[in-house]
Formats: C-alpha cells, structure tokens, sequence
C-alpha cells in the first residue's frame, strides 16, 4: 500500500480506518442479511432416529462408489486371514492416491514430448484408469 510522506497528498483512500470500515459494514450488513432469512425461513429439524428401526442399505457418496464395490469384491476371508477385504480396500486405496501423488516425479519425459498422443502407454493407463473408475462407481451405485 502506497504510504505518501508528510504534507503529500496520498492516491486512492487509505487503508485505515476507510477500507477496515467499508469491510466491517458489508460484514454487519450480511450478517444481517443471513439472520433475516432464517427468520423468515426457518429450517425444520428432521424426525428423530428410531433405533428400533433399521434403515434400506445405506450407500456412500458417488466418489466413494468405486471403493465401495472393491470392499464388496474382495473376498472377507481370504487365506485365513478374517476381515480381509477392509485392510486390503485401504492399502490398495493408499497405493493408487501415492502413485498418483509421486506421477510428476517419476514421469521423465522431455517438455517437447508432452503432447498426450506421443505417448501411448500414459495414455493407455489413464484410460484404462477412467474406464475403471466409472465402471466400479456405475456397477456400485446400482448394486443392491
């Protein structure tokens, strides 16, 4: 912010106390704003839950869908080991979110060549990847 020295005129309104007063009105005003409306148009509570009562299946949200359906196609008892669909679901998860988050490390390729057609195995795998993902989140909203 522009300080102008003693006895100059400075450019444009200064910060303190116009600008900091200007922002606190708006403030107020929304504020306001906000507490009128749910004045006028209260929202309602929802019934309260019956314990009694057990609910249809629950499902997640979309972006948890695929990861939903792995839980489900992963076996629950494999070799053994009891509740292994859950440990395996998360370290799978895990190991997709690090490789994603390590790709501009391990990607080499020159600037010159970052057209995605001239390069066919990244974008074999992002398709494969995309075609999975919406696959897995279709076959998980639609299962029972």
């Amino acid at each position: 912010m522009y300080h102008p020295r003693p006895g100059e005129k400075g450019i444009g309104p200064r910060f303190w106390p116009n600008h900091i007063v200007t922002e606190i009105a708006s403030a107020v005003c929304f504020l306001g704003l906000i507490v009128l409306l749910a004045g006028l148009f209260p929202k309602g509570l929802p019934p309260p839950a019956d314990p009694f009562t057990t609910p249809e299946h629950i499902k997640p949200e979309w972006y948890f869908l695929a990861l939903y359906q792995v839980l489900k196609l992963v076996p629950r008892e494999f070799m053994g080991i009891s509740d292994f669909n859950k440990p395996f679901t998360l370290i799978f998860s895990g190991i997709v979110v690090l490789a994603l988050m390590a790709l501009p490390w391990l990607d080499r390729t020159p600037p010159t060549l970052q057209n995605p057609l001239k390069r066919p195995y990244i974008l074999a795998i992002v398709i494969i990847g995309l075609i999975g993902f919406i696959a897995m989140t279709y076959w998980g909203s639609v299962s029972p």
